[in-house]
């Protein structure tokens, strides 16, 4: 498993605190899979909680195994984080599609 820091107290205010650059390489992994990178970390942009989220899109996060806990870094990511395209199931598939992700996306934004 990758170091990913324990996140204390409330997570946006955690993760705002630091730079991209203060983030470890797993953590960027991590972020970059959820979307982000260097240019958008830096606009100060709050990462939706998850009740944010609309139901379509939590569906299609929890079908990826994503849950409450887990988006806010209370419990570990889930295995789908760390899989390459080819050993996701057709359902994830499906679900990181409507996301907006390609193979060559989720291969490249793989932890």
């Amino acid at each position: 498993m990758t170091t990913i820091r324990e996140v204390t107290g409330d997570p946006n205010e955690f993760w705002s605190e630091l730079s991209w650059s203060d983030l470890t390489s797993a953590e960027q992994n991590l972020w970059t899979q959820l979307g982000w990178n260097e240019e958008n970390w830096e606009e100060e942009v709050d990462f939706p909680e998850w009740d944010d989220l609309s139901s379509e899109d939590q569906k299609l996060w929890g079908i990826l195994g994503w849950t409450q806990s887990s988006w806010e870094g209370e419990d570990d990511i889930p295995e789908s984080a760390e899989k390459l395209w080819e050993d996701l199931s057709s359902e994830e598939k499906a679900a990181a599609t409507e996301l907006g992700y390609t193979q060559d996306k989720w291969d490249d934004e793989e932890i």
